[in-house]
């Protein structure tokens, strides 16, 4: 198998002044701009296992990476700033990316990701969506919650990153848009997808002023793609509306430790029947809905300064939990570490 160039055809000269090298790992400085620093480029290329391991974490979150050919792995990223957005060109050989629940726990970043498959083909999974990607689709996902990418053979995958702070959507509401194929024949996809395709490529340089409006733009047409290919692919926009009831619904009654599949359908007037059937036609039940929901928002208040004198048993009792050992059980499966761990970890 051949190896890949660096992102783009950024060659990297033996003789290069710029260039800085370690071992199998080749870096490219990035070149000066006074003007706009946060816009700098910087090139990494390695056919290191390890080294591409600590690449892709510093670069984007800790993740497992099963190369499919160990012996013939190459990879290469490019990135570059606008503000807020990061823009990244990552090419290599065939493998498969990982973001075990236990990762995001042990190595936590809220961020949300759109991947961009210039070559090759790439699967994305996240929140019990599977979406196939060719050259030109993208789609989006977050890195607070395990996701799985597979990608090959040779392949060239364009990832673009911003603070999960900076986007006004809820969690229900972004958990909704992950894992979905927008297609760059699509009406958005047409538009988005040769924008996405040059930000890592144009010449010259954006304003500080310009590169914050960049930044928040491409997110929020990013998204509208997503929630139109979420509208494109429901037949019963009366279904999603009344599922998106039912969630927040959920999320405003952690505190209920009776909340249960039965309240929600006399909350709604509704058969029991019905709440189960709506909850599966988006791959999820309510139970595990609501103990996803209780578990998220006792993770988010043992984090909370507010909360540090606070005990776990009333952090749980405050969403829904009666029982700390049943509480401790659910957090320990989902996020693999216990919540007495966790809470000293991140003290």
């Amino acid at each position: 198998m051949s190896s890949l160039p660096p992102p783009d055809g950024d060659m990297v000269d033996d003789d290069c002044p710029d260039c800085r090298r370690s071992g199998d790992l080749i870096k490219v400085a990035p070149a000066p701009v006074p003007s706009t620093p946060h816009q700098g480029r910087e090139v990494v290329r390695t056919t290191a296992l390890g080294t591409w391991i600590e690449t892709i974490r510093d670069t984007f979150v800790a993740l497992d990476i099963a190369p499919i050919e160990p012996e013939n792995f190459t990879g290469a990223v490019q990135t570059r700033h606008f503000a807020h957005l990061m823009a990244a060109d990552v090419t290599a050989t065939s493998q498969i990316f990982r973001r075990t629940a236990r990762l995001a726990n042990r190595h936590p970043l809220e961020l949300m990701q759109i991947g961009m498959v210039v070559a090759g083909e790439g699967q994305l999974i996240q929140d019990g969506r599977t979406c196939t990607l060719g050259p030109g689709d993208f789609a989006l996902y977050e890195t607070s919650r395990p996701f799985t990418w597979s990608l090959h053979p040779e392949w060239h995958l364009r990832v673009f990153t911003w603070p999960r702070a900076s986007l006004s959507l809820t969690e229900t509401q972004l958990q909704d848009l992950t894992a979905r194929t927008v297609r760059s024949t699509s009406p958005v996809g047409q538009l988005l997808s040769p924008m996405l395709s040059t930000l890592l490529v144009a010449d010259g340089e954006v304003s500080s002023a310009g590169a914050i409006g960049l930044a928040s733009g491409l997110a929020d047409l990013a998204i509208t793609a997503a929630q139109e290919e979420g509208r494109s692919k429901d037949p019963d926009p009366g279904l999603r509306d009344l599922y998106a009831s039912m969630v927040q619904h959920i999320e405003r009654h952690l505190d209920d430790p009776d909340l249960s599949p039965s309240g929600i359908a006399q909350a709604f007037f509704v058969s029991t029947r019905t709440v189960h059937r709506v909850f599966a036609r988006f791959g999820a039940t309510a139970a595990a809905t609501i103990r996803e929901h209780r578990l998220e928002a006792c993770r988010r208040a043992m984090m909370a300064p507010r909360n540090r004198s606070r005990s776990l048993t009333d952090i749980a009792f405050q969403f829904g939990f009666v029982d700390l050992s049943v509480f401790s059980r659910a957090f320990t499966t989902t996020y693999g570490i216990s919540p007495s761990r966790y809470r000293e970890q991140h003290r």
